[in-house]
């Protein structure tokens, strides 16, 4: 399947036991309506871009646009050393 524009999201897994990478056709996603989800055990930036890459090619898309809230964007960047 060829779309042009997929949306990823991260969120955190249930008791600190990490994050999810889930990937749709949705903005507003979740996992019980997203196209394909991973997990993401020792998160690091590279992993993080790693593995978006690897939906992009896996739904053959263009675009990837990233849903994942603020709050949990800033708390990712800040474990990365970003901030």
């Amino acid at each position: 399947m060829i779309s042009s524009t997929i949306y990823v999201r991260v969120v955190p897994q249930d008791k600190d036991r990490g994050y999810m990478l889930l990937a749709g056709f949705e903005s507003k996603m979740v996992q019980s309506t997203c196209a394909n989800y991973t997990t993401l055990n020792a998160v690091t930036r590279e992993s993080l871009d790693a593995a978006i890459e690897r939906m992009r090619v896996s739904f053959g898309a263009k675009d990837v646009k990233d849903s994942t809230p603020d709050p949990l964007k800033k708390k990712l960047a800040k474990m990365f050393g970003e901030i």
